[in-house]
């Protein structure tokens, strides 16, 4: 049986700081899912970090399955979408 992951199937809205480091859930252990809390050295996926250039409103990808990652693309609102 596969232990339970945060993945969602919705966006998740954050305002990012200007060159503040962020690093984005790829497990979905995490319990500050879709942010990275060090969850993944268990489960053995490593997070993608990024630093924003400006401070900005971004729209992060919580059902695991998008294509530009960490960024939502409206996979999820296909019934396949959803993580396992």
């Amino acid at each position: 049986m596969a232990e339970k992951t945060q993945f969602q199937n919705s966006p998740y809205r954050i305002t990012v700081e200007a060159h503040q480091k962020f690093a984005y859930c790829r497990c979905g252990h995490a319990d500050s899912f879709p942010l990275c809390d060090g969850a993944h050295r268990t489960y053995g996926s490593k997070p993608l970090k990024f630093t924003p250039d400006k401070t900005q409103k971004l729209t992060l990808c919580r059902c695991g399955n998008s294509k530009t990652v960490p960024h939502c693309d409206g996979t999820h609102l296909t019934s396949e979408s959803t993580h396992a």
